[in-house]
C-alpha cells in the first residue's frame, strides 16, 4: 500500500478514538502504515482493552509528550462487585469472589468521596511499567510478581452515573498516574467484597475531548480534514502565553532567552510555572519556565515546518 504524503499532518497533536482490542502502538502502526512520517509519538498509552481518547504527537510534537502526560485524565468505568480477578479487570480469571447482595447504592455512594484526594497507590502488575527493562505485564504473564514502589496520585472528582448492582458506572478525573483497575478494587476493598473493573473509557485528557477525536478505523480521513488535529501552541493552551516581539523571537533563534518587561511581570504566573513563547504568526517558539525578575529559562525549543530553529 502507497503511503499518503501530506503536510497537514507534521508538527500536529491528533486526538483518536482507540478501539478496544488493540494497543496504542498498534494504532501508530496503522499511522506509520498509511501516511509518510519522520517522527511519531504519543502522550500516554490506554490498555488493549479500553477505548477511548490517545493523543498521536508527529513532528515537533513528539517533544510535547511529557507536558502532555501530565494534564488529568476523565474515565468513564464499570465496576463489578463480587469478583476479583488476576488482571483486575474482565479479561483476567476470577481469582476470589463472595456475595455482594449487602452492597447497597447508599454505601457505594459513602464510599466514593473517601477516594478523593493526593494519595499513594501501588501499580498494578498488568501495565506498561518497567522492572529492568521489561515491561509488567510480560512479567505478570510469566506468573512473576515483583514489588512496585507506591505513586503519588491525586482523584478530583469521582461521580456515580449509572447502578445496576453488582456493577455500577462511575466517572473519574485524575492525576497522571492513577490506575483504574487498582481504583475498582480499592472500593471493593472499602465495600468489603472483591471487585474488578469492567469496561473503561477515556473521554478527556486536558482540554482534549473525544468528541472531537478521530476513530482509529478512520485515521485516513485526516487528510481531508483542513487542519487535522491541533497545532503545537493550541496544544498546549492550559499553560499562559508570552507573545514574543520580533527582537525576543530573533534572540530565541540564537538561543537567548527572553526578559519580559517589568511593566508585565505582575501578569506573570508565579516563579517556576511553565509558559509558552509564541510567535506573532502564531507557531509554539518554546517552553519556558518563569523565572525571578522577569527572566524566563528555556526548557524546549520548537523548529518550524522548515526546519529553522525558532
Amino acid at each position: 500500500m502507497r503511503r499518503i504524503s501530506s503536510d497537514k499532518l507534521i508538527d500536529r497533536v491528533l486526538p483518536v478514538n482507540k478501539s478496544a482490542g488493540v494497543s496504542t502502538y498498534d494504532t501508530i502502526r496503522s499511522f506509520k502504515r498509511l501516511f509518510k512520517t519522520k517522527k511519531i509519538g504519543h502522550s500516554g498509552t490506554l490498555d488493549s482493552p479500553a477505548i477511548g481518547l490517545v493523543l498521536l504527537l508527529t513532528g515537533e510534537a513528539t517533544k510535547l509528550s511529557n507536558y502532555l502526560m501530565d494534564l488529568p485524565k476523565t474515565y468513564i468505568a464499570d465496576i463489578k462487585l463480587g469478583e476479583k480477578t488476576d488482571t483486575q479487570d474482565a479479561t483476567g480469571k476470577v481469582i476470589e469472589s463472595s456475595d455482594w447482595s449487602h452492597v447497597t447504592v447508599e454505601r457505594i455512594e459513602q464510599v466514593l468521596p473517601t477516594l478523593l484526594g493526593k494519595r499513594e497507590q501501588v501499580p498494578p502488575m498488568y501495565s506498561a511499567l518497567k522492572h529492568k527493562g521489561t515491561p509488567l505485564y510480560v512479567l505478570a504473564r510469566q506468573g512473576r510478581h515483583v514489588e512496585r514502589e507506591p505513586r503519588k496520585v491525586e482523584t478530583y472528582k469521582v461521580e456515580m452515573i449509572e447502578v445496576d448492582l453488582p456493577s455500577f458506572r462511575i466517572e473519574v478525573h485524575c492525576s497522571r498516574g492513577l490506575y483504574l483497575r487498582v481504583l475498582a478494587e480499592e472500593i471493593g476493598a472499602e465495600l468489603g467484597v472483591p471487585s474488578h473493573l469492567g469496561s473503561l473509557v477515556r473521554t478527556r485528557i486536558g482540554h482534549f475531548d473525544i468528541e472531537k477525536a478521530t476513530p482509529d478505523t478512520e485515521l485516513r480521513s485526516l487528510v481531508d480534514q483542513e487542519a487535522p488535529g491541533y497545532s503545537l501552541s493550541d496544544a498546549m493552551a492550559h499553560m499562559p502565553v508570552i507573545d514574543l516581539t520580533p527582537g525576543q523571537a530573533a534572540g530565541l533563534s540564537n538561543g537567548i532567552a527572553p526578559k519580559v518587561s517589568p511593566r508585565t511581570i505582575s501578569s506573570l504566573p508565579p516563579a517556576g510555572s511553565l509558559v509558552r513563547l509564541v510567535h506573532d504568526s502564531g507557531r509554539l517558539g518554546a517552553i519556558g519556565e518563569v523565572a525571578p525578575a522577569g527572566f524566563v529559562h528555556i526548557r524546549r525549543v520548537f523548529k518550524d515546518l522548515n526546519g529553522a530553529g525558532s
